[in-house]
């Protein structure tokens, strides 16, 4: 997707220091998707003793002895 944007200079500046040798382009990507993916744990903590998860482990372990 073709977008334009308006990003403070040193911003831009430390995030290429931090990714040397990455295109603009790249360096972006890299960070919405370093966001994204710390995003995410975050939920996933949020959600953390929310649900009952039963432990089947035990069961499986013993239908897969079985067969």
């Amino acid at each position: 997707m073709r977008t334009t944007l308006d990003i403070d200079d040193d911003l831009m500046a430390t995030l290429l220091a931090r990714l040397p040798g990455r295109s603009k382009t790249d360096a972006i990507e890299h960070a919405i998707e370093a966001f994204l993916a710390g995003d995410a744990v975050d939920r996933l903590k949020t959600l953390a003793g929310t649900m009952e998860i039963e432990d089947v482990s035990r069961e499986l372990r013993r239908l897969d002895r079985a067969t």
